[in-house]
């Protein structure tokens, strides 16, 4: 009887968790928008996957962790699409994953809401901050978010076009999410 009674008592002193969700890949996304020779290059990655833990009530529980096939990347430009695996670019032999590990995330407003933690892409952990907001309906959420990254970071590009001649530093990011709560 004490031991229910002191199961009882841990599971009303504990907190409760965060929610748990599960990315629907069919309306999700990851895209990118580097300038080349002046023009903007639509890519998006369409293989990834991402543990997620997120409660608006209950933020210092949040986490957030992605995982990028970078081989998987494509783009509307055939040359940029043969460009990209090889070694100077993405290095797919050498790192074929891309991850974002959250170290926090905090409300903004209501509904905006600041992801920081650190992107790790060739070799490089670079710190990252993702603005984004999010709806949450029942057991459905949806996430966009936009940030910007500098190639050179990652040294991305930096033995054929160092001086950004033909691709330009900044890569814009664009993330649509939609998840629903775990069972």
């Amino acid at each position: 009887m004490r031991a229910i009674a002191a199961l009882l008592i841990l599971l009303v002193a504990a907190p409760a968790a965060a929610s748990d969700w599960l990315v629907v890949p069919a309306q999700s996304g990851i895209a990118f928008s580097p300038g080349w020779n002046g023009e903007a290059v639509e890519g998006r990655f369409p293989k990834f996957s991402a543990a997620i833990r997120f409660d608006p009530a209950k933020l210092a529980q949040a986490r957030v962790d992605v995982s990028i096939d970078l081989a998987a990347a494509t783009t509307n430009d055939k040359t940029v699409n043969a460009s990209l695996p090889g070694a100077d670019w993405f290095d797919v032999k050498k790192n074929p994953v891309a991850r974002f590990q959250s170290t926090s995330i905090t409300q903004v407003k209501p509904g905006q809401y600041l992801a920081k933690g650190t992107l790790s892409l060739r070799g490089v952990s670079v710190p990252v901050s993702l603005p984004f907001t999010l709806a949450i309906q029942g057991n459905t959420a949806v996430m966009t978010g936009q940030t910007s990254l500098d190639r050179r970071s990652f040294r991305i590009g930096m033995e054929s076009d160092a001086p950004g001649a033909w691709v330009a530093f900044p890569v814009p990011v664009k993330i649509r999410i939609t998840a629903t709560r775990k069972p």
